[in-house]
């Protein structure tokens, strides 16, 4: 399942419903707002590589729920599922590229992707995915 793509975590939170189905994303300090993500480590799945670089850019843990390897050109997305809150104030994350983290529940301006990347994403359709339960 591993190869050379590139991971994307698009998470959400269990109690996000009232509020708008709101994400996370992270400010990049040389690419702007992107979705937490990078590269699979050797014989590393797509799903412990989403989790592990949502925990190094956010300090967040959460369930992969599914995948879809059709959603953006070159990589996989992931989505994860996080039990957290979703609170309006931004946070620091630990990784130094990252200047801050936060939850969304608009797209935000200075993106490193284009915004109708993002829509594709956010109005996905999780239910033709492939499932996970990791």
């Amino acid at each position: 399942m591993a190869s050379e793509v590139f991971v994307i975590s698009w998470v959400t939170s269990s109690k996000g419903a009232e509020l708008g189905e709101p994400w996370i994303m992270v400010l990049h300090e040389e690419r702007g707002w992107e979705f937490p993500g990078g590269s699979s480590e050797e014989g590393e799945d797509w799903d412990v590589t989403a989790l592990r670089e949502l925990f190094e850019e956010a300090g967040l843990l959460g369930t992969a729920k599914a995948y879809d390897e059709e959603l953006v050109e070159g990589g996989v997305v992931v989505w994860i599922e996080v039990d957290e809150e979703p609170v309006p104030e931004p946070w620091i994350s630990n990784d130094p590229k990252i200047s801050e983290v936060g939850w969304c529940i608009e797209i935000p301006g200075n993106l490193a992707w284009d915004a109708s990347e993002i829509e594709k994403i956010r109005s996905h359709d999780w239910s033709d995915s492939k499932t996970l339960g990791s």
